[in-house]
């Protein structure tokens, strides 16, 4: 049998999976002794804290995660419309000042908004603006190469002939492309106000406010009831967030390209600006002045941690055998979610019967909602009761938050296929799984496969998330240095976490680029 490139890719990705498995190992896994603090903490989804007094705190600190959410968006939308117009071709031209650009929005899309937050509080210490940034920053480095990927492959027939009659480049820019995309412009930004208040919560859990700080606290005291009532809340705010961000970016949202999207984003960020009582000037003051410069001669030169290179090659490739796991992970439990909430497809002439029930399609959305609503960090929490310290406690709690994602995105992948292969199925007398298998997959597979190494990127930067409530891993290791203030040490991994995603972007256009 002739090896293709596609089987080729398979083969590589089998031995890949075993030997990750290999290295988080399958003996002495289970903690059978937190087995019964695992089941207490479920039963208590039935009998959450309704106190007066907690569910104040909890409206609190949603409206907290909420503006911080908001006003991380607004600076990231600001970073990526001025990104986008420094790192387009179009706008820049193909000069080394574009090239410059890209190369620095590099750096902030590989490193994750967590880390960014561990090193502001050293500066900054609790302060709202910790968020703010750290939500901004990195988010608006993708928006900008989103948003320049889109002006750069728009209609150009319009921004030609503005060149043409000798219009200056971001004249035509302005004039000849942006009306074409701004309504993917405004799409893209409710979608990153939807991924902003999940990072809000992660930054809570580091001592910044919000739902996260109070899931921490409450996580801390083994206070089960308070929990649920913090994470219900955040699943009603997730949701919300993502039946909006649906909507707008449905065929059914608004048609007007977002007219009305700046008088909406105005009102919201001076809510929230209000709610969190966000000081800007705290960029400037004293204090900053004074430990902005420290930290940075703290960080430089990198330096290797006591350990050495053995303790840093070590945490790496834990690092990248728990990515590998935790895809596996959250591409199996993904899958079958999809296959549980997938929209039912009925068809009377062809006798095509639903997918699924009412009742069934609104339970899976709902695991798959707390999937991705709860932080990734509480998962590790979770599963650290009943998994052994190591790997695969990091790795199962970051594969079930992503089979969230996954879930969603793969229903949305598989509801999009035409619906006549699985029609002809039917017709020819094909059962449910049959039709699935034959009628649905087939077409879906190169799409299901490009997500799978899409948000296998991402994982890359979200294993500092739990790392650093000990799930093992470089975040893991940055933790210990941040604890021992080892900023020299601290810098070191962060460098190795940069390659590492710049390597996992670089590996995901290779795999994406042989699947096509």
């Amino acid at each position: 049998m002739t090896l293709t490139p596609r089987r080729r890719l398979v083969l590589i990705g089998a031995l890949v999976v075993v030997w990750a498995i290999g290295r988080a190992g399958l003996s002495g896994v289970v903690n059978t002794s937190g087995a019964s603090a695992f089941q207490r903490f479920w039963r208590s989804a039935l009998s959450p804290d309704l106190s007066a007094d907690f569910l104040s705190l909890t409206i609190e600190a949603t409206a907290t995660t909420a503006a911080f959410a908001v006003l991380g968006s607004a600076l990231a939308l600001l970073i990526g419309v001025a990104g986008a117009l420094a790192i387009s071709e179009r706008a820049m031209g193909t000069g080394w000042l574009r090239r410059a650009a890209e190369v620095v929005a590099t750096v902030p899309r590989a490193v994750h908004e967590i880390l960014v937050a561990l090193l502001l509080i050293q500066v900054l210490g609790f302060d709202p603006m910790v968020a703010v940034i750290a939500i901004g920053v990195p988010f608006g480095a993708v928006t900008a190469k989103v948003y320049a990927d889109a002006l750069d492959d728009a209609d150009r027939s319009a921004y030609d002939g503005l060149r043409a009659s000798g219009v200056g480049r971001l004249t035509a820019v302005a004039y000849g492309l942006v009306p074409l995309v701004r309504g993917e412009f405004v799409s893209y930004a409710f979608y990153r106000f939807e991924c902003a208040i999940r990072s809000a919560a992660v930054l809570g859990i580091v001592g910044v406010g919000g739902l996260g700080f109070q899931l921490d606290i409450s996580f801390e005291s083994l206070r089960y009831d308070e929990i649920w009532t913090l994470i219900f809340a955040l699943m009603l705010l997730s949701g919300t967030a993502d039946a909006v961000s649906s909507w707008v970016r449905g065929p059914s949202g608004p048609s007007d390209g977002g007219r009305w999207f700046p008088v909406v984003a105005a009102v919201g960020v001076a809510w929230s600006w209000w709610q969190v009582g966000l000081d800007v000037s705290v960029l400037w003051s004293a204090r900053t002045l004074e430990r902005g410069p420290e930290l940075l001669r703290d960080l430089f030169p990198p330096e290797l941690g006591p350990g050495g290179w053995t303790e840093l090659w070590s945490a790496t490739v834990d690092t990248m055998s728990l990515v590998v796991v935790a895809v596996v992970v959250a591409a199996l439990f993904g899958f079958v979610g999809a296959a549980v909430v997938r929209r039912p497809v009925i068809d009377k002439r062809s006798g095509l019967s639903a997918v699924g029930d009412g009742f069934r399609i609104v339970v899976g959305r709902l695991v798959l909602l707390t999937a991705r609503a709860v932080p990734a960090p509480v998962w590790a929490f979770l599963f650290v009761l009943v998994l052994y310290p190591g790997i695969w406690p990091g790795a199962v709690a970051l594969g079930v938050y992503n089979a969230g994602v996954l879930g969603r995105l793969y229903a949305e992948a598989i509801e999009s296929q035409p619906p006549e292969p699985e029609r002809a199925a039917a017709l020819a007398g094909a059962g449910r799984w049959t039709r699935w298998a034959y009628g649905v997959i087939p077409g879906a597979a190169p799409r299901l496969v490009s997500l799978t190494v899409y948000r296998s990127e991402v994982m890359v930067r979200e294993t500092i998330v739990i790392g650093v409530v000990g799930a093992g891993g470089l975040g893991q290791l940055l933790r210990d240095h941040l604890v021992a203030r080892d900023f020299g040490a601290v810098m070191g991994v962060v460098i190795v976490l940069i390659v590492l995603a710049i390597a996992a972007d670089a590996l995901g256009r290779v795999i994406r680029r042989v699947l096509r």
